[in-house]
């Protein structure tokens, strides 16, 4: 017994350091855990409690805003009377990315802290009691809500202790929590489906802003949709996508604002809070990278529009003519070479007046209801399938399925032949004017620099293309001995022209890509279908429209690829899902099994991301859609993304405790055909086919 008394001191002078923690509860594929870094408390005291989520590999669960998918975890305590529980603090969540939709979670081992102070008046010796009750989503490829309940007794004495090991993990956790700074102002400006968010203070400006991430704390920001950062006048401005579900928003947007790389003010901490208020501003088109380089990467701009308006020379509609604009210049100028210079500038005059009239009208249209830009109106299915076509159809031009702009070529050779100061001119704003079906890629490109750059920089690009494209002229007309080293016209030049095709096949397949998260999949079908009926017009008209064809069979091919052009924009143009659903109901169900008719049930929840995967691969399958309408099916949906007794109590009768759930009743049967967790069309079609 003596021997046993000091051992037990001892054990009782070392158990207040190993701290404190409840027993584990573990639910499906999460185990959680009560902590706090104190080893004991003292009356007085603000002590951090928190519930700790150990998840399984490969399984998440979510943060206080979710995403496109998912449900927010939840905590509610249980203290002493008197005893108000603070705030929770959120570490900042990843990424969780399937299929077009985008989640925020935790993969990884989190602990969600909150501060209690414990009563001055209790009582020395006497226990302080905390439970927490925690509900939760975790996914994989199924979602399971989990729950469970922790508690700890912690004691209180006179002088407080801490535990090491808790106490530095509570500080690990601690980093990932949002910081706050007073200095930080934000206001949101909104539009239509397009918020800009506009941050004011932050210094200094990250290095990198495109790799910034706004995570909103409620539903206002669609999840999936890229989010583009730039550094305007000192400002950090987010241009983001409204989200369907977010309704009208009134007074604010609250969230954090992530770093990968930390934001030196707020000591590292890659975490920003972030309140911003409605404001009656409408959002601006901005296209700079940051404070610090905003010059550097506006003259990189200059250089390549420069570039881009010498490349126009090589396309085959101008080069050609090159050396006989040269040659007229001489000969106009009867070998003076003050005149011929003049004759150059007023060439050029012509070529600048030109493009300076084509940006003139596109700010024109913008300031006229535009304002939203180039790469707001990809937002628009409507807009993404019409560019499509339009680039598809230059695409085929030279690739050499049909020409155009060869008469422009022509036009621009009898100018030529007009003699003064004005048959110059003239030929600079021809030389636009045939340069422009011929070239596309770089046209484009400039189009969506001026919709995205302030006006005055847009007219400044567009003023470096036209002295791109008229300097080899002012060149030539200073230097004409120069015409001797220019390359020939050949077989050469139409190898460049079919080359130059296949970046714009690659623009196709990519607003292919971003019209595929904005249509169903029967839509997105009928779209490749009439791009394949739009390429056979232009094969047509290509083909039999030719100038050494008949007057009649020219007229013919023009009007047949007219009417498949057209029929081909009918086919394709983006509509609304023709797939309509049933509300769920064991009445519903039980009326439609007395109607004899094949019934197909999807128990579903908007936060599962693999029940909206699995519809997106069935229901895009003609197949599926043709024995569903030949068929009479009944589609019912039984939405669970919130709480609902019966679809619960149906799920518990399926022995299942997750959606998705997918069934198949035949007709005469009670029982259903329960189908795989992941679908694929064949699954669902042979299901549906009536037993024999």
């Amino acid at each position: 017994m003596k021997l046993l008394t000091p051992i037990l001191l001892l054990f009782a002078t070392t158990l207040p350091l190993l701290g404190l923690s409840s027993r584990p509860v573990r639910d499906g594929q999460v185990a959680v855990e009560l902590v706090t870094p104190q080893a004991s408390a003292a009356p007085g005291d603000s002590i951090a409690v928190g519930v700790r989520f150990r998840i399984d590999e490969d399984w998440h669960i979510y943060w206080r805003g979710i995403g496109d998918t998912g449900l927010p975890t939840e905590i509610n305590w249980t203290l002493p009377e008197g005893v108000e529980a603070g705030p929770l603090h959120w570490p900042y969540p990843e990424l969780y990315r399937n299929a077009h939709l985008v989640d925020y979670v935790y993969y990884d081992p989190v602990t969600l802290y909150m501060e209690i102070t414990i009563p001055a008046d209790w009582p020395v010796g006497k226990d302080f009691p905390i439970t927490a009750k925690a509900n939760w989503l975790m996914c994989e490829e199924i979602c399971i809500p989990g729950a469970a309940e922790v508690s700890l007794a912690l004691p209180v004495e006179a002088k407080a202790q801490l535990d090491p090991a808790e106490e530095e993990a509570y500080r690990e956790e601690e980093a990932r929590w949002p910081g706050e700074s007073d200095a930080v102002t934000a206001e949101i400006r909104t539009r239509d489906n397009t918020l800009q968010l506009w941050i004011d203070g932050v210094a200094p400006l990250p290095a990198e802003p495109s790799s910034l991430f706004f995570f909103p704390f409620n539903s206002e920001v669609q999840s999936s949709a890229p989010q583009k950062w730039v550094i305007h006048d000192e400002e950090l401005v987010g241009t983001l996508k409204k989200s369907e579900f977010a309704g009208t928003i009134d007074s604010s947007v609250s969230g954090i604002l992530v770093d990968p790389n930390g934001w030196d003010s707020l000591d590292g901490r890659k975490a920003l809070r972030i309140e911003a208020h409605v404001s009656d501003e409408v959002p601006q088109v901005l296209l700079q990278s940051s404070t610090s380089t905003q010059s550097q990467s506006f003259g990189v701009i200059l250089l390549l529009a420069f570039a881009g308006g010498a490349i126009l020379n090589l396309m085959p509609c101008v080069f050609p003519v090159l050396g006989l604009k040269i040659m007229g210049f001489v000969e106009q100028a009867g070998h003076d070479k003050r005149r011929i210079i003049g004759h150059g500038l007023l060439f050029t005059a012509g070529v600048l007046v030109s493009f300076w009239v084509l940006v003139g009208t596109l700010l024109a249209l913008r300031a006229g209801g535009a304002e939203l830009g180039w790469g707001f109106q990809l937002q628009s299915a409507p807009f993404v399938f019409g560019m499509a076509a339009f680039l598809l159809l230059f695409a085929l031009n030279l690739s050499g399925v049909f020409e155009i702009g060869m008469g422009l070529v022509s036009l621009g050779s009898r100018a030529d032949k007009k003699t003064g100061a004005g048959g110059s001119f003239l030929s600079g704003v021809l030389a636009t004017i045939v340069a422009t079906p011929c070239s596309a890629p770089i046209l484009a490109t400039a189009l969506a620099g001026a919709l995205a750059l302030p006006p005055m920089q847009s007219f400044l690009v567009f003023t470096v293309i036209a002295l791109g494209l008229s300097t080899p002229y002012l060149i030539l007309s200073l230097f004409p001995s120069l015409l001797k080293i220019l390359p020939k016209p050949g077989a050469w030049m139409e190898t460049l022209k079919q080359f130059m095709a296949f970046p714009l096949y690659a623009t196709v397949g990519w607003l292919v890509y971003v019209l595929a998260g904005q249509v169903d999949g029967k839509n997105l079908l009928d779209v490749l279908l009439a791009f394949t009926l739009l390429a056979l017009a232009g094969w047509i008209y290509g083909r039999f429209s030719a100038p050494h064809k008949p007057r009649r069979t020219r007229w013919a091919a023009i009007l047949i690829a007219l009417v498949l052009a057209i029929g081909s924009i009918f086919m394709g143009y983006p509509r609304k899902s023709t797939v309509e659903w049933i509300p769920w109901s064991p009445e519903t169900v039980a009326q439609l099994q007395e109607d004899e008719r094949i019934i197909y049930v999807d128990f579903t929840a908007r936060w599962c991301a693999t029940c909206q995967v699995n519809k997106a691969v069935v229901f895009s399958s003609d197949k599926v859609l043709e024995f569903i309408a030949a068929n009479d099916v009944a589609l019912v949906k039984a939405d669970w993304t919130n709480e609902d007794p019966a679809i619960t109590r149906r799920l518990e009768e399926l022995g299942k405790a997750a959606v998705p759930v997918n069934l198949v009743y035949q007709p005469g049967e009670q029982n259903p055909t329960v189908l795989p967790e992941v679908l694929t069309p064949d699954i669902v079609l042979r299901a549906l086919q009536p037993k024999e």
